[in-house]
């Protein structure tokens, strides 16, 4: 793990997805409560342990909608995450044409029954 580069956006998977679905409502309302907090109190600290919970929460948002963006124009994202790349590859499918779709993926093998 310590040779390993952080991606952004986050890769596809089950656990980041579960990881950034779990991790936006509990900082959505840490975030509340330690504003409100915060105001309450009128202390610096809070003021500043708030903003950061804020910040962390828009980025598992972000992360969350980048993700949904990757799951749904087909996985991967080669165009270097701004999505100019796709534009050329979108007008040439729309000229009309209604080849192939894509090809479904093969049904995985159930595992033999050790005896």
């Amino acid at each position: 793990m310590l040779g390993a580069t952080p991606t952004w956006p986050p890769p596809d998977t089950d656990r980041n997805r579960f990881l950034f679905r779990l991790g936006f409502p509990l900082g959505v309302l840490a975030s509340a409560y330690v504003l409100a907090f915060a105001l309450l109190s009128q202390g610096w600290l809070p003021f500043v342990v708030a903003v950061l919970l804020i910040a962390g929460t828009l980025m598992l948002g972000i992360g969350l909608l980048l993700m949904r963006r990757q799951r749904r124009h087909g996985g991967g994202d080669e165009a270097g995450g701004d999505g100019a790349g796709g534009d050329e590859t979108d007008a040439a499918a729309d000229d009309g044409d209604d080849g192939p779709g894509p090809t479904p993926r093969p049904r995985p093998r159930p595992a033999p029954i050790a005896r």
